[in-house]
């Protein structure tokens, strides 16, 4: 028992050394955004199918620069929108022991890091795109107040009933912070971006990772104290949700609404979205199906997948074998 209590000790103890150490905001400069973006891809053309298509790069650099502008903004909005609106909220509430009842001390601690870290990943989103406008002139198209994610997770509110809001958030959370860090860690690979761009995503993920470890953690040890009823009713409803939360705009909404800031005819835009939508389908569908098991395995590592019915409920939907 004495060795269960100084491992115990000392993990925890290591979390707030690990944070005084690492914590991107104690230790990263300003990133700045370059002065021309259109000597340099401010993002990864290979994310963004349009900025290689001949029809956009026959108008020339700046047409390029501003397709890849576009969608630097839609990314970087889309981060500060998942951490003020949905982690920093859940964090925040777990501090206040609106999540967990009776949370320990230690793990209100660590939750108040994690609105540090997230209010500063949101600051250097905002920061990184005040700084695009002022060097490229260009606007947004538009300054979103949500996007899929988060449409899918107030659905989620919607169909569940409010007693269980609480364990549906942190569960939420948890699933919404995992998939942020693969997807950081990848796009943070990309090699045809910017530097400035890739050094946003890599000093991100140093952070997101030791976030999704902490939400998945206590997912695992808060799901077990929850009642059976409760465990089954949230559990059966996630592989619909997991279809929801994961939903590509294979209708390329952004996509068109930015080819017609372009000097283009509507015939010119049709043919550039046809003519990329193979490569833009095949890669939102390869996405979804490795993101979507990944966060399977996920909830079968935290407990959430236990219960016979939840686990009948994520066969019947193909997300597992029976």
């Amino acid at each position: 028992m004495d060795a269960d209590i100084q491992l115990e000790d000392a993990r925890l103890e290591e979390a707030v050394t690990r944070w005084y150490a690492n914590a991107t905001v104690r230790n990263s400069p300003r990133i700045f955004v370059p002065a021309n973006i259109a000597s340099e891809n401010i993002f990864p053309k290979s994310r963004q199918l349009l900025a290689g298509h001949q029809i956009v790069t026959s108008l020339g650099g700046d047409a390029v620069a501003y397709v890849l502008a576009q969608s630097t903004y839609k990314y970087m909005y889309e981060i500060g929108l998942l951490e003020t609106r949905f982690v920093i909220d859940c964090s925040l509430k777990i501090v206040n022991g609106e999540i967990i009842a009776g949370v320990t001390e230690e793990d209100r601690r660590e939750a108040i890091t994690i609105v540090i870290d997230e209010g500063y990943h949101a600051y250097v989103a905002l920061d990184f795109i005040i700084q695009l406008k002022k060097n490229s002139r260009i606007e947004p198209l538009s300054v979103p107040q949500t996007n899929g994610n988060l449409d899918a997770v107030h659905r989620g509110y919607a169909s569940l009933p409010a007693a269980l809001h609480a364990p549906y958030q942190l569960l939420a959370t948890c699933l919404a912070e995992h998939t942020l860090t693969k997807d950081l860690l990848s796009i943070g690979r990309e090699k045809e971006a910017t530097r400035t761009f890739t050094q946003v995503m890599t000093d991100h993920v140093s952070d997101e990772g030791r976030h999704a470890n902490y939400f998945a953690r206590l997912v695992r040890e808060h799901w077990a104290t929850l009642g059976k009823a409760t465990r089954e009713r949230i559990g059966v409803f996630l592989p619909g949700y997991l279809d929801d939360y994961l939903a590509a705009d294979f209708e390329r909404r952004f996509d068109r609404a930015v080819l017609s800031q372009l000097q283009l005819s509507a015939s010119e835009i049709d043919t550039v979205l046809q003519e990329t939508n193979e490569r833009y389908a095949a890669s939102a569908t390869d996405y979804i199906k490795v993101t979507r098991s990944n966060l399977v395995k996920l909830l079968e590592r935290t407990g959430v997948l236990d219960e016979a019915a939840v686990r009948h409920a994520f066969v019947d939907h193909g997300l597992l074998t029976a």
